[in-house]
């Protein structure tokens, strides 16, 4: 997962040079699954944070084995495009398992990769919260580093969008806070 670039990023016309890890990735996405599962324990929800955790570190692994497939390749092949990613990945997820030679533990991580995959437990919509949000932090780094703001805007843009219907207060205060961030980065 060091090895592996952020595809995403690469046909947004990010240098590979700069370009973050799936690992770099992976590892801003549990520290926002952890702050989003302990703002939400703080406002006294019932958040299982272990389950978070490991469900955020598991939740780009098959990439281990198909690499970053990014949205924007995915419009080459049409409506089916993002359906033979996610079947490309469960069949990744599944080698990944069953390379464990250990049921027990393959099934725990299968079905935590399926609750991240249906998005309907608090956890799992914690974490792919945290996953968008890291996009975000990761525009704002582009842009300090010197990248225009037109090149990433469709990225922030959409993001945002995807962020601004959830539900969960935690993300929608993280969110804020972020935005406010990049509004630093415009002249005034």
């Amino acid at each position: 997962m060091k090895l592996i670039p952020r595809s995403g990023w690469l046909s947004h016309g990010i240098s590979l040079h700069d370009v973050e890890s799936v690992a770099d990735h992976t590892f801003s996405t549990c520290a926002l699954s952890l702050l989003l599962a302990d703002l939400e324990i703080e406002r006294g929800e019932n958040v299982n944070v272990e389950r978070v955790l490991r469900m955020a570190l598991l939740h780009d692994m098959s990439e281990t084995l198909t690499f970053d497939i990014s949205k924007a390749y995915l419009e080459y092949l049409g409506k089916r495009g993002h359906a033979i990613k996610r079947e490309l990945e469960r069949a990744a997820w599944k080698h990944l398992a069953d390379g464990l030679k250990n049921p027990a533990l393959a099934g725990d991580y299968t079905r935590l990769r399926s609750e991240f995959d249906v998005e309907e437990t608090i956890e799992s919509k914690l974490v792919h919260a945290a996953d968008l949000l890291d996009i975000l932090l990761q525009v704002i780094d582009y842009r300090r580093r010197g990248y225009p703001e037109a090149l990433v805007a469709d990225l922030w843009n959409g993001t945002s969008s995807r962020l601004r219907e959830s539900n969960i207060p935690s993300v929608r205060k993280v969110h804020r806070m972020i935005i406010g961030e990049a509004g630093k980065l415009r002249p005034k």
